[in-house]
């Protein structure tokens, strides 16, 4: 196999064709992520980006997008706003990791939403989680009728809420997707203040994401598209949210809410209201991604199943890979030792100097 790079934006039609192909035909890579309009958007705000063409027999069968740094050290495209990365191929293809990184002339790859079933990459998980789903193929009222007791009782205790606004101040409308711009401006400037607030990093914090997150949600085609969904209390806007759609999957991205509504739980309204109009959509998947009981735990009720996604990284540099295997050790003697407090200041050092040398 031969792999050839090729910049982002320099795709040729003949290759977003089969790479679309790829991509449509196993399950695996249903994600928006993975087609070839994402990478291409990214690449349309960033100079970085890059593909892996893998070619045999002359012939396209596999790409590794990601973003190159000035020391040949990758990550994914989209960077911290990648929430499904890996290898787009024809199903069956059998490829090598680190064969992929010396093609693309890279010393080092670091993943943190991995596909964990692309089996070239197993070796180099270092932790696995799960990006929640909800399975809607039915409709709202079949899978409402299938949840357990606690899943019935969030969405009737939201739907209570909803009513309740209704009462309080004014009829609650929902506008599936709006191409208002002050609505999406309004999206990025809650956002911007969540992170604010709560001292999460801030991933809109360069101009290059939010000009990624306008450029997405003007993409209107079956394939890929953004999805700017609004619910308004009276005439108050109470939720936004920005996901997108790849055929029959909703990737749930960027939910914002105002807070001075916090009370009827607006955002959940949102979330319910997208379900119920899921089927309507031809939409059979919603998919939370990576969530928590503490960030996130209306998911938990909601989600029907998950899959597994895993952090990691490929580095072709010896002695990083031996900063990161001692960090890895000392890491797993200090959870365990009687002497951890005293421990950790020396084991924080460790993970600090094999960090900065991971990403050089």
């Amino acid at each position: 196999m031969n792999i050839t790079v090729i910049p982002g934006n320099r795709l040729t039609p003949e290759l977003v064709s089969r790479w679309a192909q790829f991509q449509r035909e196993d399950p695996a890579l249903s994600s928006p992520y993975f087609r070839p309009e994402f990478t291409q958007a990214v690449a349309s705000v960033r100079d970085d980006v890059e593909v892996g063409v893998m070619v045999s027999d002359g012939e396209p069968v596999g790409f590794f997008p990601y973003q190159r740094n000035r020391r040949g050290v990758a990550r994914p495209v989209g960077g911290r706003l990648s929430d499904y990365q890996g290898v787009i191929a024809r199903r069956g293809l059998d490829w090598d990791a680190e064969e992929l990184l010396c093609g693309c002339r890279l010393k080092a790859w670091h993943f943190d939403h991995l596909v964990a079933g692309q089996k070239p990459f197993s070796n180099y998980h270092r932790v696995e989680a799960n990006s929640l789903y909800i399975d809607l193929s039915d409709g709202f009222d079949a899978y409402l009728a299938a949840r357990p007791k606690s899943g019935k009782q969030e969405i009737r205790k939201t739907l209570r809420k909803m009513r309740q606004a209704e009462r309080e101040i004014g009829p609650v409308r929902f506008e599936v997707h709006t191409t208002d711009e002050s609505v999406f401006r309004t999206l990025v400037d809650w956002k911007v203040a969540q992170y604010r607030r709560t001292r999460a990093p801030n991933a809109l914090c360069h101009p290059w994401s939010v000009a990624l997150l306008e450029r997405i949600r003007r993409e209107q085609s079956e394939a890929f598209a953004g999805m700017l969904s609004a619910v308004y209390i009276g005439d108050c806007l109470a939720a936004v949210h920005l996901g997108m759609r790849s055929y029959d999957v909703l990737h749930l991205w960027f939910p914002a809410y105002n807070r001075s509504l916090g009370r009827y739980s607006p955002g959940t309204i949102l979330s319910v209201k997208l379900m119920q109009a899921a089927h309507a959509m031809g939409i059979r998947t919603f998919d939370f991604s990576v969530g928590s009981k503490q960030s996130d735990p209306y998911k938990l009720h909601f989600t029907t199943g998950a899959f597994p996604l895993a952090e990691g990284s490929v580095d072709l540099r010896p002695v990083v890979r031996r900063l990161r295997s001692g960090w890895r050790a000392t890491h797993r003697w200090v959870r365990s030792s009687p002497l951890r407090k005293p421990a950790r200041l020396p084991a924080h050092v460790i993970y600090r100097v094999s960090e900065w040398f991971a990403f050089r």
